[in-house]
């Protein structure tokens, strides 16, 4: 049995969605992987029903065309879905005022550098990360 059921991968990198998605898979992590390469497709899914499976977390990228997860964030902080959904920024990003901006925002709950890997995982799943 999985740890989660429902989870979203929000990334424009192609390669980051298929090996995330192999060690969530391989982890079990999750029962159901919904991945959006652009954001504005996650935030729609998220606004057009409660009947759909909400995801409980969201794996997010902050450097994506389009929407980024700043934005994303900020659409769904406005939006009024009324979920509980974890928010783990997952980034190669190395600039300082990025971790911040995660620690400093109450949505998200960690910043995670890339790549994501079973150990990461599992510390997700025991609550300390």
């Amino acid at each position: 049995m999985a740890t989660f059921k429902n989870i979203f991968l929000i990334d424009d990198d192609d390669l980051f969605i298929f090996l995330t998605k192999t060690i969530i898979e391989d982890e079990k992590f999750a029962d159901h992987i919904h991945s959006y390469e652009d954001a504005r497709e996650a935030m729609e899914y998220l606004k057009s029903s409660d009947e759909k499976p909400f995801p409980e977390i969201i794996f997010l990228d902050i450097n994506m065309p389009m929407m980024d997860g700043w934005e994303f964030i900020d659409a769904l902080e406005k939006s009024k879905i009324k979920h509980d959904i974890i928010i783990y920024i997952t980034s190669s990003s190395i600039n300082p005022l990025d971790l911040k901006k995660a620690e400093s925002n109450p949505s998200i709950k960690g910043f995670i550098s890339k790549p994501l890997d079973p150990a990461k995982l599992k510390k997700i799943a025991e609550g300390r990360l």
